[in-house]
């Protein structure tokens, strides 16, 4: 009965890491593409704030 038994019982299934993988893939997707949503826009309400003529003392 010992010899049947299978060596990689307690391993985890390749079909769920194939799952996991693309889980991974896709919000590596989303992070990327809402970086560089956001840099962008970031970079520029930096700016403008920066450069805003209240703050700079001309009105």
């Amino acid at each position: 009965m010992d010899d049947i038994a299978d060596p990689t019982a307690g391993a985890i299934p390749k079909h769920i890491l194939d799952v996991w993988i693309i889980i991974l893939i896709i919000l590596a997707t989303i992070i990327v593409m809402m970086s560089l949503l956001l840099c962008p826009a970031t970079a520029v309400i930096i700016y403008r704030v920066r450069t805003h003529p209240m703050r700079n003392g001309v009105v």
